[in-house]
């Protein structure tokens, strides 16, 4: 137990706590504090009246203070609900996004297996026309399309690769909202745990 002497309008007041010395001091100062407010603006009020009222503003301000704690608990109980609870449509999303990336790379594999293929046969092809000293029209013709379905595939490789970079990002901006979910929560049990709330301002 600490036991330390105040100084509350004139008058000096033993107080014993478990507090520290600093923290009983504050608590203190700001009574005195708020007397000296309340006899500035009402310079009549007897000392018996200027205890009561500020007794009653202080009272005024646990309760509010005592409502908003309460008021951010059940902010923090809801928050941990719906933290805990399984959203079924976030998890089908999700689910869904990595089904489709898979599906894109496994994609991506067999068009790089099938670009590599139509080179090897354009090699081929090419080196047999390097033999040749006339060519006919349909070996061009043949290489011409092995040469467009390279094309193609290879377009049809960036909008795969398109895809799933879209897909990563999904699944990435949900993952940081969870995050931010969880930080908004420790936030609050933060507050809770200290006592900050907001004081409003007495007249």
């Amino acid at each position: 137990m600490n036991k330390v002497t105040v100084t509350i309008q004139g008058s000096n007041y033993a107080m014993v706590g478990e507090k520290t010395e600093k923290e009983i001091l504050r608590v203190a100062n700001y009574v005195n504090s708020e007397m000296d407010k309340l006899k500035e603006s009402a310079p009549n009020l007897s000392s018996l009246q200027v205890s009561i009222l500020t007794s009653l503003n202080m009272a005024d301000l646990l309760f509010e203070c005592s409502s908003e704690n309460e008021a951010l608990l059940n902010q923090v109980e809801e928050l941990k609900e719906k933290l805990g609870q399984p959203n079924e449509e976030v998890e089908a999303k999700i689910a869904e996004l990595m089904n489709s990336i898979s599906a894109k790379e496994r994609e991506l594999v067999e068009s790089k297996f099938e670009i590599e293929r139509l080179n090897g046969i354009i090699s081929d092809q090419e080196k047999q026309i390097d033999n040749l000293s006339n060519v006919t029209k349909g070996s061009k013709s043949e290489i011409e399309d092995y040469k467009a379905q390279i094309e193609s595939l290879k377009a049809s490789l960036e909008e795969v690769t398109e895809r799933a970079k879209v897909a990563e990002n999904l699944s990435s901006e949900w993952q940081n909202k969870s995050f931010n979910l969880q930080l908004a929560i420790t936030e609050l049990e933060n507050r809770l745990k200290e006592g900050i709330v907001p004081i409003t301002d007495q007249e």
